[in-house]
């Protein structure tokens, strides 16, 4: 997988002591499959760990990312780790035991029985469309001690909440717990801002693996959607 500059940056940003991480921007600018492959990476890293992928609908999860981004990611690492995909429980299960799942919060039989684990990481994919009490759910599940030993050291692996979206607009959960560092809910500062983090990619910074006429297509939009979908900025919360 070639990464461009910007997403050499947030590959790094990924790898910091933030907890929560949120990659935001226009459409197409490779957050997703940049989130999957350090997924994956983890995954290979701790023997028998799981890591969860949601979106607010689980069809959605199961097109975008198990039939599409997983498996095209999953594809650029050598064959002996990739393991396969349980279609029925759409899960993938790697080698060493590892599991990436993936669901809906729409399908309440399916959401129970994922958050009946604890994982080491949990994707929230086009978190915008996932209200605030739901997140909070979900972040409860984040709870799995995974050791692993690298170079004769043992270590534990840190947990991470990756986040990807196309900006919604200011009044949004997302943008009040990363930009403004408070509880959308109480208003009151986060107790540990230090624990988000957040960077904008946008299709410019990914442009050497788009069609070229792509960003054409984006910039004929309206104002409004342009501002979302190529610019990657958020929209005023009374337009």
């Amino acid at each position: 997988m070639i990464l461009t500059d910007k997403q050499r940056e947030a590959n790094t940003l990924l790898q910091t002591s933030a907890k929560h991480i949120l990659l935001e921007g226009g459409s197409r600018s490779g957050k997703t499959a940049l989130l999957v492959r350090a997924i994956i990476q983890r995954a290979i890293k701790a023997p028998g760990s799981r890591h969860g992928i949601l979106r607010f609908r689980f069809n959605h999860c199961k097109e975008s990312i198990g039939m599409d981004t997983l498996p095209k990611v999953m594809a650029t690492f050598p064959e002996p780790v990739r393991g396969r995909m349980n279609k029925s429980d759409w899960f993938q299960q790697l080698p060493n035991k590892s599991e990436i799942w993936l669901g809906g919060i729409d399908d309440k039989e399916r959401t129970e029985k994922i958050l009946g684990k604890e994982f080491a990481t949990i994707m929230l994919n086009e978190s915008s469309q996932i209200p605030f009490s739901s997140r909070n759910l979900i972040v409860t599940r984040l709870a799995q001690k995974c050791p692993y030993t690298i170079e004769g050291e043992r270590r534990e692996l840190a947990l991470k909440m990756y986040y990807d979206c196309n900006p919604p607009n200011r009044s949004h959960w997302l943008y009040q717990i990363f930009h403004q560092k408070r509880d959308p809910e109480t208003k009151k500062p986060l107790a540990s801002p230090q624990d988000y983090a957040h960077m904008a990619i946008n299709p410019r910074d990914n442009a050497q693996h788009l069609p070229a006429d792509y960003i054409r297509e984006l910039e004929g939009l309206s104002m409004r959607m342009r501002k979302r979908f190529l610019l990657g900025e958020y929209g005023d919360a009374a337009p």
